[in-house]
């Protein structure tokens, strides 16, 4: 109780400094201002159609998983959970996040095959990380010089490849100790050892299908780069110098700033992605660092909105928790 309490205190501290340090300039909350006041609605709308090109792609993905696994819920209870379990992720601080609501439901809905719904949470989980490794090295590889051109932007860089080796040595891990049956040999002790466990059973479960899994990884791709589009669709519906990111820009920051915000320091990133998005954008793009860190915060309420809904499911629908016959 005293660690949960400690990194909720935690998250609500770097979330307030986060958010302190990048508006508590009011030349800066005048920028701000201004900026909103000619903003362009067209461009929030089609941010809000990206995101939602997300929510449909992960639901996609995990029906597919699930359906392997023999556990058919139905395309609108999927997509509800998935809707639930963004919101639960969003908002709630702590460490319990979608992945358990999206269980718990799947639990009441699928009773008996409580092992195969978890094997299916940790493997969507497991392309997740896989995707960020991947378009993160790829943005390494192809921008690292832009990257390092400033003296901010270059600790972040390599921040965020540090988290990818870390991504990438556990994945690694994974396949070995699946591949060579290490599992039952990793002390009890060991950190992380349960989801270490569960993301190896659930490749060793899903090997036999590679296809569907190429065309997973594709997809969850896919809807990494709808997520990039909607911030860049966030950032140019702003006023005047917001305009200088190119899409290329966006597409190359994003990586390392959803590698950075995927460490439960803040809640839902908020500060963080700010902070991230000021120094980036603002060091790189040359955008005003106000209207960077705004770009952020539309693009954060754009993702929040599809929250919302998902809180509405949650409150309305009495029927998502009947089982399935």
């Amino acid at each position: 109780m005293i660690k949960r309490i400690g990194i909720i205190l935690l998250q609500l501290l770097v979330t307030g400094g986060g958010l302190f340090y990048v508006f508590h300039d009011p030349q800066k909350r005048a920028q701000i201002a201004d900026a909103l006041r000619h903003s362009d609605i067209r461009w929030l709308a089609l941010a809000w159609v990206c995101y939602g090109a997300v929510e449909v792609i992960a639901t996609v993905r995990w029906q597919v998983l699930l359906r392997i696994q023999g556990i058919c819920l139905g395309w609108l209870r999927a997509g509800a959970i998935v809707m639930i379990g963004l919101f639960f992720n969003m908002f709630l601080p702590g460490l319990v996040g979608g992945d358990v609501v999206r269980l718990y439901f799947v639990f009441k809905l699928a009773r008996g095959q409580k092992t195969r719904a978890t094997l299916s949470v940790a493997m969507d989980r497991l392309f997740g990380l896989l995707s960020i490794i991947f378009l993160g090295g790829l943005s390494l590889w192809l921008r690292f010089d832009w990257l390092k051109s400033s003296a901010a932007s270059l600790h972040i860089t390599y921040v965020a490849l540090s988290l990818l080796g870390i991504g990438l040595t556990f994945a690694v891990f994974l396949f070995f100790a699946a591949g060579f049956g290490l599992l039952h040999k990793l002390p009890k002790q060991m950190p992380f050892r349960k989801e270490i466990v569960e993301s190896a059973e659930a490749l060793k479960l899903y090997r036999a299908h590679v296809w569907p899994m190429v065309s997973l990884f594709g997809i969850t791709v896919a809807s990494h780069v709808a997520y990039y589009v909607s911030f860049y669709c966030a950032a140019q519906s702003l006023h005047g110098a917001a305009r200088s990111a190119s899409l290329v820009d966006m597409f190359s920051i994003m990586p390392l700033v959803n590698t950075v915000t995927s460490l439960p320091i803040s809640l839902g990133g908020v500060g963080v992605r700010e902070t991230l998005f000021q120094e980036l954008l603002g060091n790189l793009a040359h955008m005003p660092s106000a209207l960077a860190a705004l770009a952020a915060s539309l693009g954060f309420v754009v993702q929040a909105s599809w929250g919302v809904i998902g809180a509405a499911t949650f409150l309305l629908s009495r029927k998502l928790s009947a089982p399935v016959k």
